[in-house]
């Protein structure tokens, strides 16, 4: 297959994952921001919309490891390669709805914390990709 056509397939792909990346990031921030909300003092109905945000959440990032899955195979195309969910157990759900449980609260927050920065940091790694791919693709493009 022309080299060309299968550098855009990638540079679709890597365009397409970094949109996921940001759904994920800002369903995860909104959660983040209940979090805090919750620590300050929240009652059940703020550890709930915390718990929902943090669900939706966890789908953003199930969609992104279909999406990576794809980029991916794009990449496998081109030779090219790329150098987790948050706790949302029952157990975990119990103690923060019914027990308001401030450790669970702190424990939560830092997840979110790590798994935001985890996808920002991803994010900054496919922009580069893609800077790259559109290197390659300059260079193809350019009569010699």
């Amino acid at each position: 297959m022309n080299r060309l056509k299968e550098l855009k397939e990638a540079r679709e792909a890597a365009k397409k994952t970094i949109k996921t990346i940001d759904n994920a990031i800002n369903t995860l921030a909104n959660a983040q921001s209940w979090g805090v909300w919750d620590m300050l003092g929240g009652e059940f109905i703020t550890s709930w919309v915390k718990r929902r945000k943090i669900k939706e959440a966890n789908e953003d990032i199930l969609k992104l490891n279909k999406s990576m899955k794809h980029l991916n195979k794009e990449l496998e195309d081109i030779n090219m390669l790329l150098p987790n969910r948050i706790s949302q157990t029952f157990s975990d759900t119990v103690l923060d709805l019914w027990l308001d449980n401030v450790f669970t609260d702190i424990r939560v927050q830092g997840e979110i914390k790590q798994t935001l920065e985890k996808l920002r940091q991803l994010k900054k790694t496919i922009q580069n990709l893609i800077a790259n791919i559109e290197v390659e693709i300059k260079e193809i493009g350019t009569p010699k």
